[in-house]
């Protein structure tokens, strides 16, 4: 990517938050961070991100999906991409991601996801022509 583009990645996790500041920030991006969906909905509000990382379970199981579902209702926000990078699917909540039940989303990652998964996906949805084409699943 030639242009600095500013991602904001909201996870409970700090060692993802970490890991994916390093990742990012190795390809020239902004990444600005968030631990929880309303610091995360408040930073998005602020800076206007060209790309969203969310993931779903963090303070309560489905708070990433909320954060999605509040992004696609503001008029305003809804034309920023949001990619999921998540462990649900590794847990009983995973019917919840079934294919095409993912309706929020533009893109879904699951943990532990490689640098390279994680790059190409972030290229994909920062292509010019603002698609976010992904593989159905990534590990």
């Amino acid at each position: 990517m030639s242009t600095l583009k500013r991602i904001v990645v909201i996870d409970d996790d700090p060692d993802f938050l970490e890991y994916a500041r390093i990742v990012l920030e190795s390809a020239r991006n902004e990444v600005l961070t968030a631990t929880d969906a309303a610091g995360g909905l408040a930073l998005i509000r602020q800076e206007h991100p060209d790309l969203i990382i969310t993931d779903v379970m963090m303070s309560y199981t489905m708070e990433g999906v909320s954060v999605t579902r509040e992004i696609r209702d503001d008029p305003e926000l809804a034309g920023i991409p949001v990619l999921v990078i998540t462990a649900i699917a590794r847990t009983p909540d995973a019917q919840l991601f079934a294919d095409g039940a993912q309706p929020t989303a533009d893109g879904f990652l699951t943990k532990p996801v490689s640098p390279q998964a994680l790059l190409a996906a972030v290229n994909n949805c920062l292509s010019s022509d603002g698609a976010c084409r992904l593989p159905q699943r990534s590990t």
